[in-house]
């Protein structure tokens, strides 16, 4: 059998794959400049964000993070959303150009269930995939680039927001 690559793997739902993301000690997920907090749409879709997670088995703080981090570090792709032409949808950022139709086409992913329920099972793809007790900045990682091969700066700022929850913040001010 010939060797899959990562996005065969996911794309196909296949469980056999064997994922391998090495830690990274370089990175730390600081804050950035750009991160714009007021742009979270976590709350906004929280009970969503429940209803997917129930329904897929994906854990529900990781789905706000990736959330969190996607809308509030996405959000410079609105003047090509507008015009229907940016490559990823929000609020997970689902990127249409590269996945194509596998977790719905571009009308589809603008119903923000739909598009939520579409990153979570990016994400439950990637983790059957990697080994038992991967880290949240491993699955973020590849959620970003399935083809990474060490973590990066995405992954550790999720696994940053994953513990800091930083919607429950926004909710006490």
């Amino acid at each position: 059998m010939p060797s899959l690559t990562k996005k065969q793997c996911i794309a196909e739902n296949l469980k056999i794959c064997k994922f391998v993301v090495s830690e990274n000690l370089k990175v730390n997920g600081a804050e950035p400049i750009y991160e714009i907090s007021a742009f979270s749409e976590v709350n906004r879709y929280s009970s969503i964000i429940e209803n997917v997670a129930a329904e897929s088995g994906v854990d529900v703080r990781l789905i706000r993070s990736i959330m969190y981090m996607e809308t509030t570090h996405g959000y410079y792709d609105a003047p090509l959303s507008l015009l229907g032409q940016n490559k990823s949808i929000l609020p997970m950022n689902v990127n249409v150009d590269y996945w194509g139709s596998i977790f719905g086409d571009r009308k589809t992913l603008l119903n923000p269930y739909n598009n939520i329920k579409a990153g979570a099972e990016i994400l439950k793809r990637i983790i059957v995939n990697l080994p038992k007790g991967s880290s949240i900045r491993q699955i973020a990682t590849l959620y970003n680039n399935i083809n990474a091969n060490s973590v990066n700066e995405y992954g550790a700022r999720v696994d940053n927001i994953y513990n800091s929850q930083p919607w429950n913040l926004s909710n006490k001010k």
